[in-house]
């Protein structure tokens, strides 16, 4: 079985927990930390799954519970422990950990996007990453950062996620380099109902990148501070400018924010009439069901010569702090996210594994489409996960309706939503 030396922060939830169970692998400390041992200390450990250990594991739907129930056979057949495999959307498992938790019946090990887990890990309903260390050698930046919350590491991450540049490959041979490129090709493109490029104007998801890569954040500290807002520093309105207001001038000069959707690029694109969309892997079925010919390639080059910092986001599994196996569960999280299970993830789901053992698999490198999302990817940034960040998204999208719709100054607008923004957060934290 598994034994570990490593330095364990001690987390009050984790302790408390451990304690409480009776966790029977657990060995003494060998030797007390600096400073008196009062933040850290040394521990050797060996973790078993407890006697009759018997875990409940959340998934969502379709190819990912197939791969969950595949998970679950596994893990029975080497550590003997069954799992039952139940339903249940990542996007809903951190709010009903809350409730089903404390009463028993949420799952031990649960999937959840990085974005929605940061209230249920401040609350102190999940557990850390029994091996840290080993996860930070091993899994991208991007994912560790997005799966850690003050500074630890909570999330056993299992694929990563980021939106690229689309481009039909009838219409247009290789993907542009440069956004001055993408914008000469899409304007000589567009005529009648064909578009050479289109994204929704009022979407910070997907405007996001341009804003970052010229110097915009959305909170400092990497995502962590949220009274330090770059939503309107210099960086945020050069990006706006060169981008949103460029397309609205160039490309789309008589649509409206209103009329530029996603499914009206989507459709755009099925139809073979857009030659470039910027969109996740999630559109990439729908796009090959539809019979086009595509491929996917990294956001261009800005004017400044860096790349865009598109948000990505994490799928990652975590433990229940209510669980009565925290050593069980725990293992389960890591037999799920190891390399042999990520890659038949990638085969059964076709999400990206954040392994960098993984990246360079000639399963993975020989997907072009795959190629492009990762290369995208080691520019991406995580989406912040603190419970600021809902308060974003409504300001930010007034903001770049009104630059589009009636051509407000782009200082005053995104002033405007910061500051809208500033007084949400100081009214959550009263």
């Amino acid at each position: 079985m598994l034994k570990k030396s490593r330095l364990i922060s001690l987390s009050l939830s984790l302790s408390l927990v451990l304690a409480a169970c009776g966790s029977p692998a657990e060995e003494a400390p060998e030797e007390t930390g600096v400073d008196g041992g009062t933040t850290e200390e040394a521990i050797d450990f060996e973790i078993v799954p407890e006697e009759g250990a018997q875990l409940l594991l959340w998934s969502d739907g379709d190819e990912q519970l197939d791969w969950a129930e595949l998970m679950a056979e596994k893990f029975e057949e080497e550590y003997g422990v069954p799992v039952q495999v139940e339903e249940v959307n990542q996007e809903d498992a951190p709010e009903r950990l809350a409730t089903d938790g404390p009463q028993g019946l949420a799952g031990d090990v649960f999937a959840s996007t990085h974005d929605r887990i940061g209230r249920a890990i401040s609350a102190g309903l999940v557990l850390e990453n029994f091996w840290p260390e080993q996860y930070e050698e091993e899994f991208m930046e991007a994912a560790i950062t997005a799966t850690s919350f003050d500074g630890e590491l909570y999330g056993y991450p299992s694929g990563i996620e980021t939106y690229a540049l689309y481009y039909n490959t009838d219409l247009v041979e290789e993907a542009p380099q440069t956004m001055d490129e993408l914008f000469e090709i899409a304007k000589e493109l567009t005529e009648g109902r064909q578009f050479g490029f289109m994204m929704e104007p009022q979407n910070l998801y997907f405007l996001y990148g341009f804003l970052g890569g010229y110097g915009g954040y959305v909170f400092g500290d990497e995502g962590t501070n949220p009274s330090d807002i770059g939503l309107n520093n210099e960086g945020a309105v050069q990006g706006t400018k060169d981008v949103l207001v460029r397309l609205r001038e160039e490309i789309l000069p008589r649509m409206a924010n209103e009329d530029i959707t996603y499914d009206v690029r989507t459709a755009l694109f099925e139809e073979g009439n857009l030659a470039f969309d910027i969109n996740g892997p999630w559109a990439v079925r729908g796009y090959e069901q539809a019979g086009i010919n595509f491929n996917v390639a990294p956001l261009p080059v800005l004017g400044n010569g860096e790349n865009p910092t598109s948000f990505s986001g994490t799928r990652g599994f975590y433990v229940n702090a209510y669980t009565e196996y925290p050593d069980a569960a725990s293992l389960l999280a890591q037999f799920i996210t190891n390399e042999e299970n990520l890659l038949l993830a990638y085969e059964i789901t076709g999400a990206l594994p954040p392994r960098y053992a993984l990246t360079e698999h000639e399963d993975i490198q020989s997907n072009d489409i795959s190629v492009g999302f990762l290369e995208q990817a080691t520019h991406a940034v995580p989406m912040p996960n603190i419970p600021e960040m809902p308060l974003v998204w409504e300001p930010m999208e007034a903001a770049f309706a009104d630059i589009w719709n009636r051509g407000a100054d782009v200082q005053e607008a995104l002033d405007r939503a910061v500051n809208t923004i500033e007084n949400a957060i100081a009214e959550q934290q009263q």
